[in-house]
């Protein structure tokens, strides 16, 4: 008789330790609160727009995502490596063009020549990516662990890169606002960025859970259940306690402590702004006190996004930026935001419609200088215990502790 487990959480994390010990015979049941999985991998269906709760890309080129998932199952489509940005001069926007020269050499020439960095900076850029990519992935979980804005001005980049470029990225990746990040989390991203590419599945995020689901069986999936954990082997579901061989904690305990919170807008406009495949950086965001950090069209990547005819603009905007200009509500942050976009983008702006304000609060486990960053899950008090916390806050961070924590289960009853 196989052993039984019961997974609590049906977020990334619980549901690929999940389906990883079905696959070894392990008999197992996953508990949901929730209504649906995925935890903050979720896709709401709107007037034809598929709306992800923040906006969410997969990472291609991370390990686990390899082992995890099938792309072109997926259907993936990849947004275009570098980025534009966008700043203010004698009061008009100027667009840049920052191709990545060493997958697009043209492109790349060409965005050297446009004057948006020194050339000093540019090679920063190149001697940083070439720093990162250096062995083999986990060495970039070794050596200095200080604060992201810390490193990039040790290495030499210019205030103002770090303004125009580093911080409205990055904060829109950390959702900080202070490039308070450790520095190997910023190392690992930077890595991965440079060696993969940023890709949407065909259905929204919430293909990646529902790709994990599929492997498990939705018959061993319990949404809208309370578990009640009595002891690590007994759960009191519906008033009827059940016994288990293992329960696995797939969930953050000290979620709320978390204090990175974030504002995503979603618009459906009759065409993209755009002319090319790349996110968008606010180049102002940090010199000017501005609100937006970066936009994307994800229908651009993916048609199957929004309408036929129309487009979908998303939003990002880091919850601490708001909170230091002073909006707190909803309107307020669409009000100031629809200004920034008109600013940009002209009157075009004017007849986008707003399809959803979502403010996803502790969207982030805090991970600052001196954190305890390995890249490996952290020892923690329950037995068996998953979730992108012990690791670091990423889909690999998630995918990695299932796979350690599936496998301390498969050797723990191998053991006995």
């Amino acid at each position: 008789m196989s052993q039984s487990i019961a997974v609590l959480g049906a977020g990334l994390s619980g549901l690929r330790c999940a389906a990883l010990l079905h696959e070894e015979g392990f008999d197992v049941q996953v508990y949901e609160k929730a209504d649906r999985i995925g935890g903050r991998m979720m896709t709401d269906k709107v007037d034809g727009f598929l709306l992800d709760h923040g906006f969410h890309v997969m990472q291609s080129a991370y390990p686990t995502s390899k082992r995890a998932f099938d792309f072109e199952k997926l259907e993936a489509q990849a947004f275009e490596p570098g980025a534009v940005v966008v700043q203010h001069k004698k009061g008009k926007a100027k667009f840049w063009r920052l191709a990545d020269p060493f997958r697009r050499p043209v492109q790349g020439l060409a965005g050297g020549l446009n004057g948006f960095a020194s050339p000093f900076d540019l090679l920063r850029v190149a001697r940083l990516r070439e720093f990162v990519r250096r062995g083999k992935t986990e060495q970039v979980f070794s050596g200095d662990d200080k604060e992201t804005s810390i490193m990039l001005r040790k290495r030499g980049f210019s205030q103002s890169m770090i303004d125009r470029f580093f911080h409205p990225l990055f904060s829109g990746i950390f959702l900080e606002n202070d490039l308070r990040t450790n520095e190997r989390m910023f190392r690992f991203v930077f890595r991965m960025m440079s060696e993969g590419d940023m890709v949407l599945p065909k259905d929204g995020i919430a293909a990646a859970p529902r790709f994990l689901a599929d492997v498990l069986g939705d018959e061993r999936i319990h949404l809208n259940t309370d578990a009640e954990v009595l002891d690590e082997q007994t759960l009191r579901i519906a008033g009827q306690d059940k016994t288990f061989d293992a329960i696995v904690h797939a969930y953050n305990p000290r979620r709320t402590e978390s204090k990175r919170h974030v504002w995503t807008l979603h618009f459906g406009a009759s065409k993209s702004p755009f002319s090319s495949n790349h996110i968008m950086l606010n180049g102002d965001v940090k010199t000017q006190n501005q609100l937006i950090a970066h936009i994307a069209v994800p229908s651009d990547v993916q048609p199957s996004y929004a309408p036929n005819g129309r487009s979908l603009v998303t939003v990002t905007i880091v919850g601490e930026t708001a909170e230091a200009l002073g909006l707190t509500s909803a309107e307020e942050v669409l009000d100031v935001a629809t200004k920034e976009l008109r600013s940009w983008f002209g009157s075009d702006v004017d007849g986008w419609k707003n399809l959803a304000i979502q403010h996803i609060e502790h969207a982030l486990p805090e991970v600052g200088a001196g954190t305890a960053l390995s890249g490996l899950p952290s020892t923690t008090e329950k037995s068996f215990e998953c979730g992108d916390h012990t690791v670091h806050g990423s889909v690999e961070g998630a995918l990695l502790s299932a796979e350690k924590t599936s496998q301390r289960i498969i050797e723990a009853f191998a053991s006995n």
